[in-house]
Protein backbone atom coordinates (compact mmCIF):
# COMPACT_ATOMS: atom_id res chain seq x y z
CA UNK A 1 0.00 0.00 0.00
CA UNK A 2 2.81 2.38 0.89
CA UNK A 3 4.78 1.43 -2.09
CA UNK A 4 1.22 2.01 -3.98
CA UNK A 5 1.15 5.69 -2.86
CA UNK A 6 5.01 6.57 -3.05
CA UNK A 7 4.44 5.71 -7.00
CA UNK A 8 0.94 8.36 -7.06
CA UNK A 9 3.38 10.99 -5.53
CA UNK A 10 5.72 10.34 -7.95
CA UNK A 11 3.76 10.16 -10.74
CA UNK A 12 2.22 13.60 -9.61
CA UNK A 13 4.79 15.17 -8.93
CA UNK A 14 6.51 14.39 -12.32
CA UNK A 15 3.16 15.73 -13.73
CA UNK A 16 3.76 18.92 -11.38
CA UNK A 17 7.02 19.71 -12.85
CA UNK A 18 6.43 19.19 -16.72
CA UNK A 19 3.43 21.43 -16.07
CA UNK A 20 5.77 24.13 -14.87
CA UNK A 21 6.91 25.78 -18.10
CA UNK A 22 9.60 28.09 -17.73
CA UNK A 23 9.57 31.67 -19.31
CA UNK A 24 12.60 33.38 -20.80
CA UNK A 25 13.17 37.16 -19.66
CA UNK A 26 15.01 39.39 -21.14
CA UNK A 27 16.22 42.85 -20.28
CA UNK A 28 16.85 45.86 -22.61
CA UNK A 29 18.49 49.55 -22.28
CA UNK A 30 17.95 52.34 -24.78
CA UNK A 31 19.93 54.71 -26.55
CA UNK A 32 18.70 58.02 -28.42
CA UNK A 33 20.85 59.75 -31.07
CA UNK A 34 20.65 62.69 -32.83
CA UNK A 35 19.21 61.72 -36.86
CA UNK A 36 21.87 64.06 -38.63
CA UNK A 37 20.94 66.88 -36.74
CA UNK A 38 16.47 66.60 -37.34
CA UNK A 39 16.20 67.01 -33.31
CA UNK A 40 18.47 69.57 -32.74
CA UNK A 41 18.74 72.31 -35.39
CA UNK A 42 15.50 73.60 -34.05
CA UNK A 43 17.39 75.66 -31.24
CA UNK A 44 13.72 76.01 -29.15
CA UNK A 45 13.46 71.91 -28.86
CA UNK A 46 17.24 71.10 -29.25
CA UNK A 47 17.93 71.36 -25.12
CA UNK A 48 14.60 69.38 -24.88
CA UNK A 49 15.69 66.75 -26.86
CA UNK A 50 19.01 66.42 -25.38
CA UNK A 51 17.42 66.39 -22.04
CA UNK A 52 15.29 63.34 -23.08
CA UNK A 53 18.51 61.54 -24.62
CA UNK A 54 20.64 61.91 -21.27
CA UNK A 55 17.49 60.85 -19.42
CA UNK A 56 16.56 57.38 -21.81
CA UNK A 57 19.81 56.36 -20.17
CA UNK A 58 18.42 55.57 -17.45
CA UNK A 59 15.06 53.29 -18.79
CA UNK A 60 14.89 49.85 -18.47
CA UNK A 61 12.31 47.41 -20.52
CA UNK A 62 11.41 43.95 -19.98
CA UNK A 63 10.63 41.47 -22.12
CA UNK A 64 8.91 38.39 -20.85
CA UNK A 65 8.37 35.28 -23.58
CA UNK A 66 5.93 32.34 -22.34
CA UNK A 67 3.80 29.73 -24.31
CA UNK A 68 0.92 32.90 -24.22
CA UNK A 69 3.40 35.44 -26.29
CA UNK A 70 5.49 38.30 -25.11
CA UNK A 71 4.89 40.73 -23.01
CA UNK A 72 7.32 43.96 -23.10
CA UNK A 73 6.95 46.69 -20.02
CA UNK A 74 9.33 49.35 -18.48
CA UNK A 75 10.96 48.15 -15.64
CA UNK A 76 10.06 49.80 -12.43
CA UNK A 77 13.64 50.91 -11.15
CA UNK A 78 12.97 53.54 -8.73
CA UNK A 79 13.45 56.51 -11.28
CA UNK A 80 11.53 59.71 -11.15
CA UNK A 81 8.56 59.77 -13.77
CA UNK A 82 9.61 63.27 -14.66
CA UNK A 83 8.76 65.45 -17.62
CA UNK A 84 12.00 64.32 -19.38
CA UNK A 85 11.69 60.64 -18.68
CA UNK A 86 7.99 60.73 -20.31
CA UNK A 87 9.70 62.87 -23.24
CA UNK A 88 12.46 59.96 -23.41
CA UNK A 89 9.88 57.38 -23.61
CA UNK A 90 7.82 59.46 -26.77
CA UNK A 91 11.07 59.72 -28.48
CA UNK A 92 11.43 55.95 -27.86
CA UNK A 93 8.20 55.82 -29.48
CA UNK A 94 6.95 53.65 -26.28
CA UNK A 95 3.30 54.71 -25.13
CA UNK A 96 2.64 51.40 -22.97
CA UNK A 97 2.54 48.21 -22.44
CA UNK A 98 2.88 45.65 -25.47
CA UNK A 99 1.98 42.29 -26.30
CA UNK A 100 2.72 40.09 -28.62
CA UNK A 101 -0.42 37.48 -29.03
CA UNK A 102 -0.54 34.75 -31.84
CA UNK A 103 -0.62 37.00 -35.16
CA UNK A 104 -1.86 40.53 -32.89
CA UNK A 105 0.28 43.22 -31.41
CA UNK A 106 -2.24 44.58 -28.51
CA UNK A 107 -0.68 47.90 -27.18
CA UNK A 108 -1.19 49.89 -24.39
CA UNK A 109 -2.30 53.35 -25.06
CA UNK A 110 -1.19 55.50 -22.00
CA UNK A 111 -2.03 58.70 -24.00
CA UNK A 112 -5.91 57.83 -24.31
CA UNK A 113 -6.89 57.20 -20.55
CA UNK A 114 -6.72 53.36 -18.80
CA UNK A 115 -7.23 50.02 -20.21
CA UNK A 116 -7.52 51.54 -23.90
CA UNK A 117 -5.13 49.05 -26.21
CA UNK A 118 -4.66 49.33 -30.05
CA UNK A 119 -4.77 46.28 -32.08
CA UNK A 120 -1.62 45.95 -35.09
CA UNK A 121 -0.52 43.05 -37.10
CA UNK A 122 2.62 41.40 -36.78
CA UNK A 123 5.39 42.91 -38.45
CA UNK A 124 6.41 41.59 -41.78
CA UNK A 125 8.60 41.85 -44.94
CA UNK A 126 12.03 41.90 -43.55
CA UNK A 127 14.82 41.28 -45.43
CA UNK A 128 17.21 38.70 -43.91
CA UNK A 129 20.95 39.60 -44.74
CA UNK A 130 23.80 37.03 -43.71
CA UNK A 131 25.37 39.60 -42.03
CA UNK A 132 26.18 38.73 -38.69
CA UNK A 133 27.72 40.11 -35.79
CA UNK A 134 28.45 38.64 -31.95
CA UNK A 135 26.25 40.62 -28.98
CA UNK A 136 27.16 39.26 -25.98
CA UNK A 137 28.54 35.63 -26.87
CA UNK A 138 25.35 35.18 -29.75
CA UNK A 139 26.11 35.07 -33.17
CA UNK A 140 23.11 37.49 -34.73
CA UNK A 141 22.07 37.84 -38.24
CA UNK A 142 21.08 41.27 -39.80
CA UNK A 143 17.43 41.81 -41.01
CA UNK A 144 16.11 45.23 -42.13
CA UNK A 145 13.06 46.63 -42.71
CA UNK A 146 11.39 50.13 -42.93
CA UNK A 147 9.25 52.39 -40.21
CA UNK A 148 6.21 54.19 -41.57
CA UNK A 149 4.70 57.88 -40.30
CA UNK A 150 2.18 59.56 -41.55
CA UNK A 151 1.12 63.29 -40.25
CA UNK A 152 -0.11 66.49 -42.02
CA UNK A 153 3.35 66.79 -43.51
CA UNK A 154 3.44 63.39 -45.21
CA UNK A 155 4.33 60.28 -45.87
CA UNK A 156 8.19 59.16 -44.77
CA UNK A 157 9.77 55.91 -44.52
CA UNK A 158 12.60 55.01 -41.56
CA UNK A 159 15.16 52.55 -41.62
CA UNK A 160 14.99 49.34 -38.71
CA UNK A 161 17.67 47.19 -38.78
CA UNK A 162 17.11 44.24 -36.20
CA UNK A 163 19.86 41.87 -35.10
CA UNK A 164 18.45 38.20 -33.80
CA UNK A 165 19.54 34.95 -32.78
CA UNK A 166 18.58 31.90 -34.07
CA UNK A 167 19.90 30.04 -31.36
CA UNK A 168 17.53 31.65 -29.18
CA UNK A 169 14.22 30.41 -30.87
CA UNK A 170 11.95 33.11 -30.11
CA UNK A 171 10.37 35.24 -32.50
CA UNK A 172 10.12 38.21 -30.59
CA UNK A 173 11.98 41.41 -29.67
CA UNK A 174 11.56 45.12 -28.06
CA UNK A 175 8.84 47.25 -28.58
CA UNK A 176 6.48 44.97 -30.66
CA UNK A 177 9.33 44.02 -33.05
CA UNK A 178 9.93 40.47 -34.10
CA UNK A 179 8.72 37.81 -36.57
CA UNK A 180 11.93 36.86 -37.00
CA UNK A 181 13.21 33.16 -37.00
CA UNK A 182 15.26 34.29 -33.60
CA UNK A 183 14.88 36.80 -30.56
CA UNK A 184 16.19 40.40 -31.40
CA UNK A 185 18.91 41.16 -29.20
CA UNK A 186 19.34 44.82 -30.75
CA UNK A 187 17.05 47.06 -32.39
CA UNK A 188 17.49 50.09 -34.22
CA UNK A 189 14.47 52.19 -35.53
CA UNK A 190 15.64 55.62 -37.11
CA UNK A 191 17.44 57.41 -34.49
CA UNK A 192 16.20 55.15 -31.49
CA UNK A 193 18.47 51.64 -30.14
CA UNK A 194 17.11 49.16 -28.06
CA UNK A 195 19.96 46.43 -26.72
CA UNK A 196 20.16 44.20 -24.35
CA UNK A 197 21.11 44.04 -21.13
CA UNK A 198 20.51 40.72 -19.63
CA UNK A 199 19.16 37.31 -20.62
CA UNK A 200 17.35 34.65 -17.92
CA UNK A 201 16.33 31.57 -20.23
CA UNK A 202 14.89 30.04 -17.27
CA UNK A 203 12.61 33.29 -15.89
CA UNK A 204 9.71 32.39 -13.13
CA UNK A 205 8.19 35.81 -14.61
CA UNK A 206 4.93 35.36 -16.13
CA UNK A 207 1.87 37.50 -17.29
CA UNK A 208 -1.79 36.91 -17.65
CA UNK A 209 -4.45 38.26 -20.28
CA UNK A 210 -7.23 38.43 -18.05
CA UNK A 211 -7.37 42.03 -18.91
CA UNK A 212 -8.27 41.45 -22.73
CA UNK A 213 -11.85 40.75 -20.99
CA UNK A 214 -12.78 44.58 -20.25
CA UNK A 215 -10.21 46.49 -22.11
CA UNK A 216 -11.16 48.49 -25.15
CA UNK A 217 -9.17 47.22 -27.96
CA UNK A 218 -9.25 49.90 -30.81
CA UNK A 219 -7.87 49.41 -34.60
CA UNK A 220 -5.29 51.35 -36.41
CA UNK A 221 -7.91 53.73 -37.84
CA UNK A 222 -9.78 54.18 -34.72
CA UNK A 223 -6.47 55.28 -32.82
CA UNK A 224 -6.06 57.92 -35.43
CA UNK A 225 -9.37 59.45 -35.02
CA UNK A 226 -9.11 59.57 -31.33
CA UNK A 227 -5.67 61.08 -31.81
CA UNK A 228 -7.42 63.91 -34.34
CA UNK A 229 -9.61 64.38 -31.96
CA UNK A 230 -7.58 65.12 -29.07
CA UNK A 231 -5.38 67.49 -31.04
CA UNK A 232 -8.65 69.38 -32.13
CA UNK A 233 -9.67 69.63 -28.28
CA UNK A 234 -6.32 70.44 -27.52
CA UNK A 235 -6.18 73.07 -30.08
CA UNK A 236 -8.93 74.87 -29.07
Amino acid sequence: MKSKNLIIIILLSIQFCFGQKNSAYIEYGVKIYDDNGSFTKDKMFADTFLNAVKEANKLTFGLIISDKGSKFYEVNNGIEQNYEIGLAKIYANYMGIIYNIENDIIKESQLLGNNIFTKENKIENWILTTETKIIDSYICFKATNTYTVVNPKGTFKYPVTAWYCPKLPYSYGPNGYGNLPGLILELQVRNVNFGIKKINLESDLQFNLEFLKTAKILTEEELNKKLDEFNNFEGK
